[in-house]
Order: C-alpha cells, then sequence, then structure tokens
C-alpha cells in the first residue's frame, strides 16, 4: 500500500510539476466516483486532459464529493441510500477516515465541510418512526471524525447541501421524495412531495429561510445547485409528475429568497427529458452548467441574463466542474472527458476502462 501512494505522489509531481517534497501543484486537479469493473467502484483522480493521477478503491458507488479547500481534504460520500463517507487527502488519495451514520439514517450522497474544515455537515434521511425526515449531521472534521449534533432540515429527502458565500449559511435542497431502505429507490408520496431550499445557520442549526415552488409544481424535486458570482443560487430539478409535462427544471434564488424559473424553449426542453442531474458554476460565475444525463444534454446558462446560452449533445453527460473562468468539464458514462465554454463543446479524451458516476469536482493544489 505503501508502494501504491509513493507512485500516486510520484505520478502527481510528474503531471503537475511540483516538487514532491512540497506538495504544492500550480494547477488544479479534479476528482470523481467512477465505475471500473463489475461492482467495482473508486475514486479517480485526473488532470485537466484527463490523464489519471490516481484511483482508490471503494466499498460501494460513490456520488458526490465536498472538497475542503483550506486542508486540501476531500469526502467522497456512497450513492443513496448510502452507508459510508471517506475522508481522503486530495493531493495524493491517502484515506484518513471512513464515518458512518447512526443506526437508522442514511446519507443522502452529498456532504460540505465548514469554511475552516473543522466540521462536515452531511445530509442525512432518518428513516425510523412513522414518517422519514432530513437532518444533517455534524461531524469534527479537525480530529476523530466523530459525530457531535445534528439539525433539521425542515423536509424530508435532503439532498446537496451547500456552505453558502458568507461562510456561515448552509443551504439545502429537500427533494420532498419519501424513501426508505426496505424499499430500495421506490418513491413512496410522489402525489404529496413537499420539495423546498432551506436556509440554515451553521452554527445554531436554526432555520433562516424557506423557499418553496408554486403548489401546482409540488412534484418537482429540488436536487442540486451551484451559487453564481452574485452570489445567487442556481437549482436543478427532477419532474416526478406528469409524464407529458414539461416544467421548468432550473431556477434562481436571489438574495431575499424568491425563486424565478427559466423554462427551456420549446424547441429545447424535450432534450432536458425532465431531469437535471448536476448544476455547476464556472469559476468567474459568469456562466452556469446543467446536465441531464437522461437527455444527453448539457445545458448552459448565462448567470447575468439569467438565460439559455448553449445546449449541447452529451451521451450519459452528467459529472461538472468548473473549469476556467467562463469553461467546464463535463464527464460522462463511457469515460469521455469533454471540455465545454459557451456554444462549444469539444473531446478532450476517454479515460480507459471507466465509468464516469454523477459528479465532479475540482481541488486547487496551489
Amino acid at each position: 500500500m505503501a508502494q501504491l501512494f509513493r507512485r500516486m505522489r510520484e505520478g502527481l509531481a510528474a503531471v503537475l510539476g511540483f516538487e514532491t517534497e512540497s506538495g504544492v501543484a500550480e494547477h488544479a486537479v479534479f476528482l470523481s466516483s467512477v465505475r471500473v469493473g463489475p461492482r467495482q467502484h473508486a475514486l479517480l483522480l485526473i488532470d485537466e486532459h484527463g490523464r489519471e493521477i490516481g484511483r482508490m478503491p471503494l466499498a460501494g458507488r460513490g456520488h458526490d464529493i465536498a472538497v475542503d479547500a483550506a486542508h486540501h481534504r476531500v469526502a467522497v460520500f456512497a450513492r443513496r441510500p448510502g452507508y459510508f463517507a471517506v475522508v481522503v487527502d486530495g493531493r495524493n488519495l491517502t484515506p484518513l477516515a471512513t464515518i458512518r451514520p447512526p443506526e437508522g439514517h442514511h446519507f443522502f450522497g452529498h456532504g460540505a465541510f465548514s469554511a475552516d474544515g473543522r466540521l462536515l455537515y452531511t445530509t442525512e434521511n432518518v428513516f425510523t418512526g412513522e414518517q422519514p425526515r432530513g437532518v444533517i449531521g455534524v461531524y469534527d472534521a479537525s480530529g476523530g471524525y466523530g459525530r457531535i449534533g445534528e439539525f433539521e432540515t425542515h423536509g424530508m429527502d435532503s439532498h446537496e447541501i451547500l456552505l453558502a458565500p458568507d461562510g456561515r449559511t448552509l443551504v439545502v435542497a429537500n427533494g420532498g421524495i419519501e424513501t426508505h431502505p426496505e424499499f430500495g429507490r421506490q418513491k413512496l408520496n410522489v402525489a404529496d412531495m413537499r420539495p423546498s431550499i432551506v436556509r440554515i445557520d451553521s452554527a445554531s442549526g436554526e432555520l433562516q429561510g424557506e423557499t418553496r415552488l408554486e403548489a401546482g409544481l409540488n412534484q418537482l424535486s429540488t436536487r442540486h445547485m451551484a451559487f453564481d458570482g452574485s452570489g445567487a443560487l442556481w437549482f436543478g430539478c427532477q419532474w416526478e409528475g406528469e409524464k407529458g409535462r414539461r416544467p421548468p427544471l432550473v431556477g434562481r434564488i436571489d438574495a431575499d429568497g424568491e425563486a424565478l424559473l427559466l423554462p427551456f424553449p420549446d424547441a429545447v426542453a424535450p432534450l432536458a427529458r425532465n431531469y437535471i442531474g448536476s448544476v455547476v458554476a464556472s469559476r468567474d460565475g459568469t456562466a452556469i452548467a446543467a446536465s441531464s444525463p437522461i437527455g444527453g444534454t448539457v445545458f448552459v446558462f448565462d448567470a447575468a441574463r439569467k438565460a439559455l446560452h448553449a445546449a449541447h449533445t452529451l451521451r450519459d453527460g452528467c459529472g461538472l466542474a468548473g473549469a476556467t473562468d467562463a469553461g467546464f468539464l463535463a464527464s460522462a458514462g463511457d469515460g469521455r472527458l469533454m471540455r465545454v465554454a459557451g456554444e462549444t463543446i469539444e473531446p478532450i479524451t476517454r479515460v480507459g476502462a471507466v465509468e464516469f458516476d454523477n459528479h465532479m469536482r475540482r481541488i486547487d493544489l496551489a
């Protein structure tokens, strides 16, 4: 194992051009969960050209990755219903700790570090009792990674969680779908869904605000989010209602908590297939990308204009990461890695013998 990690460090130094002794890179690297064989999964570390730097086996299928920029750590979460999160040194994929949710809880596949890296927040489903409920688990990331508390999310199906630009507020997308591990990923309350996006004080757990969509869109499950350069929150949804409808799938929430839905043009709406799988901002926050793996399309929005700018075909494309000031990396289930910027999409490479999963994250190692 020690030889494996040494080879990873040497490979990282060769690819990114930094001294192995210092462990400081001048460039960014990207992480994604991948499938590497039948029932075999891993965390993959690549550079912007798709060159593999290293990989670490995972006990099961991974979903999203939380980044602690202060200490170059990441936490990779199991896919819902998930029962592990692995904290890893993002520079060389050295595992630091494995976190398990309490009995009667499971992870929803997402988490966020505090601004100083001392705490890790996780979205969890409490599936005991008469009705499941969402909570934010709070874990001590400064030492033993023990669980030190939890906050209510005031909803269920609490999916992605972000730390707001103020460094204090947690934002959670409550998808509103009732699930229970005994029924796998089956949806148990589609008719009575109540999705929401909530803002919670990370110190006290106090609910600071809640945004709900109009009653006729209660089956529009809020799932993934990103902040643009102005601090507005963009979100992507998955429609669980009548298949013939084409409701808006992407929206924007301003500083007052008011939601603006951005319907696709009639000619574009069918491309999304009522499903958005990932939402990210470009490095400068001027562009937002949203992917539909089911529809095989990546959508790019102009953040200032609050309007769709382009739609690109990418079969089974879901993973997105802000790669440049106004551009993105996009990954696909067949191992393809693409560069997306405005009205252009171009292939970078096909990463051999891997299938990219839903999310990708950038780590700055400078």
